[in-house]
Parts: C-alpha cells; sequence; structure tokens
C-alpha cells in the first residue's frame, strides 16, 4: 500500500508554474529522496505533501486519507515536517522532554491544563534514548547543538505517532561530525521494523540514507526522472539536470559526487 500519492499536481503562483503535473508514489515504511537544482520545487512539494501548500490542480493523499476531504489538521498529527530553515518558535527556556512532549499535542507548547500521563512520559524518554540523547531530557532544548535540536524534533514527530517523516534538508548547518550522526540516526529509525515512511530533500548525494528506496530528480517544478537510485543516480542524468559535468560514484554504499568542468 502506498503511504503518500501526489496525482497530477500543479502548483501556479503569480502566474509561474511552481509544480507541473508531478506524479509520485511512496510505500509505507519507504524512504523516498527529492533531489534537483535550487527553486526546482521540492520544498515546495514536501509542503503539498505536509497539506500546508494548496496545488491549483490534482489531488494528494496521506495514508489513503484525500487531502480536503478530510480534517487536514488531524491528518497532520501524523506528519512530521520537518525543516531546519524553519524552526517552530519554541520557548527559550523549555526542556528537551518538554519539546518532545508537545508532539503529543501537535503544537509549540504544552497546553494548559494538559495532563500527560506516566505511560506519555515513558514513551517520551525512551524516543529521547532512542534518538541517542539519553540522560538529556532536562537539558534546555535552546542548548543543544543544531545536530541534537534536528534529533529531538524527530523524537518528538516519533511520540506524536507520525507515520510520515517529510525532512527538508536535515543536516543544513550541521558540521561534519553531526552531520554524521544524523546520517547514522536515519539510517538506524529506516532498518526498524516500524519505520515511518520518509521523503528527504537533500542537495547531496552523500547524505541520502543508505536503504533510500527511490530517488526523484526534479527540475523546473516538473519531475526529471525517477526510480530505483542505482537507475536514476547517474552521472549522465545528473550532468543533465545541474547542467554541468557531474560524476557520481559509490564509497561504502553511499552515493557521492563530483563536479568537473561546467
Amino acid at each position: 500500500m502506498h503511504m503518500i500519492e501526489v496525482d497530477r499536481v500543479d502548483l501556479i503562483c503569480g502566474g509561474r508554474a511552481i509544480l507541473r503535473e508531478v506524479n509520485l508514489c511512496v510505500g509505507r515504511g519507504k524512504c523516498c529522496a527529492l533531489v534537483g537544482p535550487n527553486g526546482s520545487g521540492k520544498s515546495t512539494l514536501l509542503s503539498v505533501m505536509a497539506g500546508y501548500t494548496w496545488p491549483t490542480s490534482g489531488q494528494v493523499r496521506v495514508a489513503g486519507q484525500v487531502f480536503g476531504k478530510v480534517n487536514l489538521a488531524e491528518v497532520r498529527r501524523h506528519i512530521g515536517l520537518i525543516e531546519p530553515s524553519r524552526m517552530p518558535g519554541f520557548n527559550e527556556r523549555m526542556a528537551l522532554r518538554e519539546l518532545v512532549a508537545t508532539g503529543f499535542f501537535g503544537s509549540i507548547v504544552i497546553p494548559i491544563g494538559a495532563e500527560i500521563g506516566p505511560e506519555q512520559w515513558s514513551k517520551v524518554v525512551a524516543g529521547i534514548e532512542a534518538l541517542g540523547l539519553a540522560g538529556r531530557e532536562r537539558d534546555v532544548f535552546a542548548m543543544l547543538s543544531t545536530g541534537e535540536q534536528m534529533k529531538a524534533l524527530i523524537a518528538r514527530a516519533m511520540v506524536s505517532g507520525a507515520n510520515v517523516l517529510l525532512l527538508d534538508e536535515p543536516t543544513v548547518g550541521l558540521d561534519i561530525g553531526a552531520r554524521a550522526a544524523f546520517m547514522k540516526t536515519l539510517d538506524e529509525l529506516l532498518s526498524s521494523p516500524q519505520s515511518p515512511t520518509v521523503v528527504i530533500v537533500s542537495h547531496h548525494l552523500d547524505e541520502l540514507p543508505l536503504n533510500v528506496e527511490a530517488v526523484v530528480l526534479m527540475k523546473d517544478g516538473a519531475i526529471f526522472d525517477a526510480g530505483r537510485p542505482e537507475h536514476v543516480l547517474t552521472s549522465e542524468k545528473l550532468s543533465i539536470l545541474y547542467g554541468c559535468d557531474v560524476h557520481v560514484f559509490r564509497r561504502d554504499g553511499r552515493y557521492a559526487a563530483s563536479v568537473g568542468g561546467a
């Protein structure tokens, strides 16, 4: 069964086509990567999947729920959208455990009067530990490193019961060590029996998860190519996509690319 289905989606804004006839399906528990130049529509497509941007035409379904025919607020409770460039405005004094607990309510604060039971707090602690932050429950979120904050946001999405995780350039701003740690965490999450469906936007091939199932190449708001990574991530296709000489290779199971003369 497909968890995400995008059917003939167009988005016109100010007379300009942002998305053009986009068709995309992502299976339950699978990982799909969106790759392409700046302005190709990747982040916009992610926002459409999350129900925050409404297409001009076409249809979006998540877990069989058709956007426009269901309560979107309820659907979004099961979608974790993580955009480091647009971090939600959490209270700077909020402890890590409290931030993760906001995932139960789909808000940036724990609502006044809300009760969180022992079972829920246990779930919060388990989520924090699963993301490699054991013993940090009472640390102030704002004082965590950028990489640790990204892990915290994933933990927040998972305690909410999110079965879809949408990641928009999740390693932006991370140093080499934090980036490697985050990628390891994502690989472990995707290899677990309860893996969510993941769609990740990235500019760098070496940041794609080891077990990415499908890659979608985007250009000028349309799908340039899509399929298994070994069929799509080729030197020839990426050279055409980016308009320069791109050499694609694999190292330790991960894809990578180098650029020659333009």
